[in-house]
């Protein structure tokens, strides 16, 4: 029928009826031989035409095939079956296992040991023995099993396999298999074994009874040995009984119990009651469990510990019973007393009333809030107390501190604070017995105390600094009296007993007294101004003056100054000032300058007008003031040090202490710092108005003037 349908489909049937009639004379069966011809060649042409068709598809289909293969997150391979292990290569590996074991299909094929050669060392006979006998019944091969990586780790491996062609008898003649990477897994599991071995391990060693019980049927599926420690029942009578729990509960607490257990709670249960041990004695237990559910919320489990309660009842016991006789002897003392727990929490069981004399708070909330007395600290006593607190729990020690508290009125109050442990018969810790007592009048005198004491210190330290002073200020002063003295003296008693003196030596003579007889003015006048200025009975005179000139007129006629080189810059300052107290602040600053200067040093003095006044400068060539000595150098009868100038050592300390008492007497101040090039720079600021203009400075050289 194909033939017919092909002929009719091309006209070729058509062609060769229409070339028949045109023989049709020439005879019947040249005519029906031709036609068998040409539906042989029709029909050959059809055969090739499908098997071509089936070879694609074949081809196609192999394509898909070892796609699906070598993209498949396994290794597949072949196997015969009929030779044993080690003895002939496999026929075919995919290429992933150079993914899984670093080698190529090629190596795999092409070494008939290459496979069981690569297997775990450890693993290798069992892997040979299972392969034999799955090539041996022809039955299904599946085993797990490490093998080694080229790079030297070891590869977890699932292997499973199972004949696809078999003989005519039913002998395998091909295995197909696959292999898959189950590392991960194992070190998961491993890993799970190893949290489940530690968790036991730690479960089995913690000091209470933990255990896990069927949701629905209530027989235990896991229990911790320690029931046995607790109730004297053995664990295996607990797994297999599951009325043993009930019958051991105390007669008193059975139907209290079993009521709470058959009660919904909800996802939690907890109660505490007593059971009878198989020696008759009673235990208190704490039994306390959570429901597990699962995703869907179905009941899965219960998940409990039971606590020996036991020691703690009995020590409550003991507690309640003492409790009156304490409440009587504490309540009556001038003191709060209190009971803490050992554990650190500051939670207190007990306080009497006398808490709200001593903290200012109640006794309801001091119970409420156990971390309440440490809320009312400073934060540096807060700090110090809940560490060392803390330490002495921990060492099983008692603690005492004191501390100060802001009461909730606002009050403040010191408070001591000690504490003592009570222990057991075991000598374990109970409680912390506190007492809490208000020192506030005693931190009172004391701070009184030592404020007076200080005050005694100071008063002592200021004595002796006077003293010292004094010592230093009559030393210094009979100096500077003694030597004008002695000259004045001596002067007068050769002008007496030498009559014939000619004129030039008496004028010398007279000239040498009146400077002695200035030199001491000058110092009378300083004790004078510096007594009258402690007692704060100088007054300014105040009138407009110009500072410049003032300063030309004081270094002309200061005779003090000898023959020394000064040299002058100032121009036209205009101030309303006291041209008496600003001629000696600059007498007694050029005095000192000559004082510490070489014989053939410069000082400077300089007038300068300053933002906010007027700025007296006096500069030198001396050794300078050294920084710790540059504030205390202005205090009354002190002296530089006598080892940067031979010079300290002489002088009463006057003159400096005059300068900055005269510069403050106009709202002032005076300063020393070091003058570049060496030297020191003492300067004066003298506040007054800011000028319209700055001043024409002028300069004056007093040796060169002569």
């Amino acid at each position: 029928m194909a033939i017919f349908s092909l002929g009719a489909a091309t006209g070729v049937f058509q062609l060769l009826s229409d070339w028949l009639l045109t023989r049709e004379q020439s005879g019947g069966v040249l005519a029906l031989l031709t036609l068998v011809a040409v539906g042989g060649a029709v029909f050959a042409a059809l055969r090739w035409r499908q098997a071509e068709v089936e070879a694609r598809g074949r081809i196609e289909a192999e394509r898909r095939y070892r796609l699906l293969v070598e993209q498949a997150p396994v290794v597949i391979y072949a196997w015969d079956p009929t030779r044993p292990t080690g003895e002939i290569a496999p026929p075919f590996v995919s290429p992933q296992i150079e993914t899984l074991l670093g080698f190529s299909p090629e190596e795999w094929t092409a070494d008939p040991r290459f496979w069981i050669d690569h297997v775990h060392p450890e693993d290798r006979d069992a892997v040979i023995a299972a392969s034999d006998e799955a090539n041996r019944t022809g039955g299904d091969f599946q085993l797990e099993y490490r093998a080694i990586h080229r790079d030297g780790r070891v590869v977890w491996i699932h292997d499973e396999s199972q004949p696809v062609n078999r003989a005519a008898d039913g002998t395998p003649t091909l295995v197909q298999g696959v292999m898959v990477d189950i590392t991960r897994t194992r070190a998961a599991e491993d890993q799970q074994r190893e949290i489940h071995r530690r968790f036991r391990a730690l479960v089995e060693h913690l000091p209470v009874v933990t255990y896990v019980e069927h949701a629905e049927s209530g027989r235990y599926e896991y229990l911790s040995p320690q029931i046995e420690e607790l109730t004297g029942y053995p664990l295996d009578r607990w797994l297999h009984d599951p009325d043993l729990w009930s019958q051991a509960l105390h007669p008193e607490d059975r139907e209290r119990v079993l009521e709470a257990n058959a009660a919904d709670t909800g996802d939690t249960w907890a109660v505490d009651y007593r059971m009878v041990r198989p020696d008759g004695r009673t235990v208190w237990v704490h039994n306390e469990s959570v429901l597990i559910r699962d995703e869907d919320g179905t009941p899965l489990e219960w998940v409990g510990v039971c606590t020996d309660l036991t020691e703690l009842r009995e020590a409550s016991e003991q507690v309640r019973a003492a409790e009156e006789r304490f409440r009587a002897i504490v309540e009556h003392i001038p003191a709060a007393v209190y009971l803490d727990r050992p554990d650190g929490t500051m939670a207190s069981v007990y306080v009497s009333p006398q808490v709200e004399d001593v903290m200012g708070v109640s006794v309801d909330r001091y119970l409420a809030e156990p971390e309440l007395w440490l809320e009312l600290m400073d934060d540096e006593d807060r700090r110090r107390c809940e560490r060392s607190y803390h330490d002495a729990i921990e060492r099983r020690r008692s603690w005492r501190d004191e501390y100060r508290i802001r009461k909730p009125d606002g009050r403040f109050a010191w408070i001591h604070d000690e504490t003592t442990l009570l222990t057991g018969a075991d000598g374990e810790p109970l409680f912390l017995l506190g007492v809490l007592y208000d020192v506030t009048e005693r931190k009172r005198a004391e701070e009184t105390l030592r404020q007076s004491e200080r005050r005694e210190r100071d008063a002592a330290e200021r004595l002796r600094m006077l003293d010292d002073m004094k010592n230093t200020f009559l030393a210094a002063v009979s100096h500077e009296l003694r030597s004008p003295l002695t000259s004045i003296l001596g002067l007068s008693l050769t002008l007496e007993r030498t009559t014939d003196l000619p004129d030039e030596d008496r004028r010398d003579l007279v000239a040498r007294l009146s400077a002695n007889a200035q030199k001491l003015d000058r110092l009378l006048r300083d004790l004078l101004d510096l007594d009258r200025l402690n007692r704060g009975i100088v007054e300014p005179q105040r009138r407009m003056c110009d500072l410049g000139a003032l300063a030309k007129g004081t270094l002309a006629s200061l005779e003090a100054l000898d023959d020394r080189r000064v040299v002058l810059v100032a121009g036209e300052v205009r101030l309303e000032v006291d041209a008496a107290k600003v001629e000696r602040i600059i007498e007694n600053l050029l005095t000192n300058a000559a004082r510490h200067t070489p014989a053939d040093g410069t000082i400077w003095l300089r007038v300068d007008r300053a933002p906010d006044g007027a700025l007296l400068t006096v500069d030198d060539e001396g050794p300078g003031i050294p920084e710790e000595y540059r504030t205390t150098i202005f205090e009354p009868f002190r002296r530089g040090p006598a080892e940067s100038s031979p010079a300290s050592a002489s002088g009463t300390g006057i003159g400096l202490s005059l300068v900055a008492r005269f510069s403050e007497l106009h709202g002032g101040r005076a300063w020393v710092e070091e003058r570049p090039g060496g030297g020191a720079s003492f300067r004066v600021l003298i506040p007054g108005p800011p000028a319209a203009e700055p001043p024409r400075l002028a300069s004056f050289d007093r040796a060169e003037a002569g």
